[in-house]
């Protein structure tokens, strides 16, 4: 299948209704602890100013854009989908910070609408393994960033077990139904800092969570004592360390959550 057919594909399913909202439930889902430790880490490892100026590109149910709303910061949301828009909504007048919060229907490969510098801190929250051409997408973030701002952002590593097994997957899934499609893919982190840098971006500092997460899709497995059984090992790694600091451990995580800052131009 040709990069622009699936491009198609995947920008058609995350744009309809019933789709999305049916299986990413982040803050009620088994695994809501997990995804609660990477706002941890923002919260323990990035200093946020009050004045400044954030844009949530995938915003999906808002819990970033209301994170950073609740510390005073005025948020612009982004998303494909009508029922995520929605949802994020719901959940900025939940957190009482519906007057800082704007969402708006929209791609993260066309942020046009947006001007260039316009904004201090640009999100790409648990985004990045969707993305038909993340390359286009990180041109167009880059450009929406302050010389000086700041890119955050989350992927799922392919040197994970959670990233390993999801491959395994893939690989078979592609081989034994052609017709279904799983519309993820994983990342080294050496393929992260070179698209970073292809769009004019710095890796700075990264945290993991959950390298004992085998499972962060429970949708793909349903509800069994194996699923359970892998939640069980997960939630206990994550009451004793909800995220790792340590490079080694960080990249061996389910999700990394990153820091990247716009690349210095040589004024020579």
């Amino acid at each position: 299948m040709s990069d622009s057919r699936l491009g198609d594909e995947v920008t058609d399913y995350f744009s309809k209704p019933g789709t999305v909202s049916q299986w990413w439930t982040p803050e009620s889902g088994p695994l809501a602890f997990h995804y609660a430790a990477e706002i941890q880490a923002l919260a323990d490892e990035f200093a946020i100013d009050s004045s400044w100026r954030v844009l949530d590109v995938g915003t999906g149910p808002g819990r970033f854009g209301a994170f950073f709303a609740a510390r005073g910061c005025r948020v612009t949301g982004v998303d494909l989908n009508p029922d995520m828009l929605e949802i994020a909504r719901a959940n900025a007048r939940r957190h009482g910070v519906s007057d800082r919060f704007d969402v708006v229907k929209g791609s993260a490969e066309d942020l046009s609408s947006f001007g260039e510098g316009e904004f201090d801190v640009v999100l790409c929250m648990e985004l990045f393994d969707h993305l038909p051409h993340l390359d286009r997408a990180l041109v167009e973030m880059r450009r929406r960033l302050k010389p000086d701002g700041h890119f955050l952002f989350t992927y799922v590593p392919s040197e994970s077990i959670y990233g390993g097994l999801g491959n395994v997957y893939r690989r078979l899934l592609t081989a034994f139904k052609p017709g279904d499609r799983m519309i993820s893919r994983t990342y080294s982190l050496r393929d992260v800092r070179a698209q970073l840098d292809r769009s004019g971006l710095r890796l700075e500092e990264y945290w993991g969570v959950g390298v004992l997460c085998a499972n962060a899709q429970t949708r793909l497995l349903g509800s069994n004592a194996l699923v359970r059984g892998l939640t069980a090992i997960a939630r206990a790694e994550s009451s004793r360390w909800p995220y790792y600091r340590l490079p080694w451990l960080a990249r061996h995580a389910a999700h990394v959550v990153g820091h990247a800052r716009p690349r210095k131009v040589d004024a020579g």
